[in-house]
């Protein structure tokens, strides 16, 4: 009898021992360990970027301003010349023939100016004792104001004989490189010939390009003061870099900002004066500008490794005082280097999360095992 009882009561203690196990509280996690990053205050040079096209200072059509056979073509295609280097040279011929007869027409009319004038002094002195009539005076008076204009005649004649003479040499009005020709030694050429070559200039070269109404406002004025001259821009340094990627080493200022916003496409034109003492850059070509102001700001800014996006924009995780992870939502500006400019959202000495983002999510408590950056001494 004991022992069926003894049987009987044996589930009965082991429900008992079953149901205390159960009503222990699980063991919690120990805090995931995370490395971060101070959000802090740091000197910066203010930059931005623009996708430009490269123009020639000055872009010159090489055309005859006379008519004649083409002798001599005196360059190179594609090469470098110099402002005053012949470029054509037109048979003078008939502008020698020419000019010889305009001159020949100035010493008869000096000739008959000569004699003119003679026969008016005869005149003056005749007319006060009755020797000629007063209507003989006037003719007198005509012809030397006849001769005197014929003389100026003459000499505009001369002067545009010498003009189109010298219109036979064409020389290179400024230095730069001279495009291909259109026209070859022979060929009659003319005002009505079209072009004969371009040139253009190419030290310095020109970068073109368009900054947004809202850039302008919101970048390039606030680098300059709050009346902007020629001196303020020229703070601002231009740097090239070329379609394949490569940094054009020299270094331009901005000369010139548009004075309207085009109400089309919202945009302000600008431009900047890039050196260019090889030849490297050729007008036509696109580039991306960058502007830089050669003055230090100082900015907040937060690792770059902090920062994450999701569709409700860009955030980085934060160790709060307590050691639980916050989420705090940032608005960023420029990236230099591994920082990011922070515009709004963080505070200065936030500590961000920099590794171990995978690990945790808003409200974990997490451990601290290592403080990188500029506090790194502080965090340990």
């Amino acid at each position: 009898m004991s022992r069926l009882k003894l049987l009987i009561g044996a589930p009965a203690v082991y429900s008992l021992l079953l149901l205390a196990a159960c009503s222990e509280p699980p063991s919690t996690p120990p805090p995931v360990g995370v490395v971060v990053d101070t959000v802090r205050v740091e000197p910066y040079q203010a930059q931005s970027v623009y996708v430009g096209r490269l123009v020639a200072r000055d872009d010159v059509t090489i055309r005859a301003s006379v008519s004649g056979y083409l002798m001599e073509r005196s360059f190179n295609e594609g090469e470098q010349v110099q402002a005053g280097d012949v470029l054509y040279v037109i048979d003078p011929s008939e502008y020698v023939a020419a000019l010889a007869i305009a001159r020949a027409d100035l010493a008869a009319a000096k000739a008959n100016q000569t004699n003119a004038q003679r026969n008016y002094q005869r005149g003056l002195e005749l007319l006060p004792k009755s020797a000629i009539s007063q209507v003989e005076m006037d003719n007198l008076t005509a012809q030397k104001l006849d001769a005197d204009a014929r003389i100026e005649s003459a000499r505009a004649q001369v002067t545009a004989a010498e003009v189109n003479l010298g219109f036979t040499t064409i020389k290179a009005p400024i230095s730069g490189r001279i495009g291909r020709s259109q026209v070859s030694p022979g060929d009659l050429v003319g005002p009505s010939s079209g072009d004969l070559t371009t040139l253009v200039s190419i030290d310095p070269i020109e970068a073109l390009f368009q900054v947004s109404e809202a850039t302008y406002i919101d970048q390039i004025s606030q680098r300059v003061t709050a009346n902007p001259t020629v001196d303020d821009l020229k703070n601002i340094e231009v740097t090239l870099e070329l379609a394949d990627g490569l940094q054009y080493p020299e270094v331009g200022q901005i000369d010139y900002f548009g004075n309207r916003i085009d109400a089309a496409t919202g945009t302000m034109e600008a431009r900047a004066r890039i050196p260019n003492p090889y030849g490297l850059l050729v007008p036509g070509q696109y580039v991306r500008v960058t502007l830089q102001d050669t003055a230090l700001k100082e900015g907040l800014f937060v690792p770059l490794a902090a920062v994450q996006a999701d569709q409700q924009g860009t955030f980085a995780l934060v160790v709060a005082d307590d050691g639980t992870v916050q989420r705090s939502n940032a608005q960023l500006g420029e990236r230099l280097d591994d920082m990011v400019l922070v515009t709004g959202g963080l505070q200065a000495g936030d500590r961000v999360i920099v590794r171990g983002l995978q690990q945790v999510r808003p409200g974990m408590p997490v451990i601290i095992t290592a403080t990188v950056g500029a506090n790194a001494d502080e965090g340990n």
